[in-house]
């Protein structure tokens, strides 16, 4: 028979698995910035800044995917405050959910800059700000769109559930490789709050932090009103069969 846990014992439990998720992601993530600032010296990174992105943008990538595969049959694997945000106007999170899922992920990607910052040798960085000339506008804008995207990767791949699902980690974590690669000279790519408000508080840098909890946070509403939106037409019968065992031409046969 399978074990009871009370309502409050559930969300404690995932809420302690979001935290223990988010600081491995942000440990591979934020130790990865340090490792490929030391691999890749400001020479190097003058004549080719390129290597220092992808290998940056790779820790990003797979460390979510490593992370979300940890945690998914636990707390679902959201490791997101904007992600969170994003299922719960989809319909899919409740509140207080939301609410304990953010403080846990905050608080997980805070002790793991701090790991970082204490292990890893040289100054903290990671910290998202704008970078010239990007404009704020520009900025905000970037952070919004990259976080829609990655929150309808999570509820199409994720939450709706198909013979893909078991793909979803790794898939969420090419989506934020890819937007790492897109972002880092810009803004250092955040579409995270969790992780921006951790760098902040372990390097003290603050500039435009707002930017990075209001676009990501907004990014998350469209794509759950865009998911409200297609559940609403049965999306489902749109294209159907997608999932089938057997090719259509099979049907025209029978």
């Amino acid at each position: 028979m399978a074990k009871e846990h009370s309502k409050f014992t559930k969300l404690a439990l995932q809420s302690a698995t979001e935290f223990l998720g988010m600081f491995i992601f942000i440990f591979l993530s934020l130790g990865g910035v340090q490792s490929a600032l030391k691999t890749n010296d400001s020479a190097a990174r003058a004549l080719n800044p390129t290597l220092a992105y992808i290998e940056i943008s790779m820790c990003f990538g797979f460390g979510l995917a490593a992370a979300i595969f940890f945690s998914y049959r636990i707390s679902g694997g959201a490791l997101n405050p904007a992600v969170n945000f994003g299922l719960f106007v989809a319909g899919v999170m409740d509140p207080l959910t939301l609410i304990a899922y953010t403080i846990a992920q905050s608080a997980g990607a805070t002790a793991a800059c701090g790991a970082v910052a204490a292990i890893f040798p040289g100054d903290f960085k990671g910290a998202n700000q704008v970078f010239a000339p990007t404009t704020t506008a520009q900025a905000f804008f970037l952070e919004l769109i990259l976080t829609a995207g990655l929150v309808l990767t999570v509820l199409f791949l994720a939450v709706e559930k198909s013979k893909v699902a078991f793909w979803a980690p790794m898939m969420i974590g090419i989506y934020v490789f890819v937007a790492h690669l897109l972002a880092i000279p810009y803004t250092n790519t955040s579409i995270n709050p969790a992780r921006s408000i951790g760098a902040s508080i372990v390097s003290g840098i603050w500039n435009d932090h707002w930017l990075f909890w209001v676009a990501p946070l907004a990014g998350g509403a469209v794509s759950g009103l865009i998911y409200r939106a297609y559940k609403f037409v049965e999306y489902e019968t749109l294209n159907p069969g997608q999932d089938a065992d057997h090719s259509p031409i099979d049907d025209s046969k029978a």
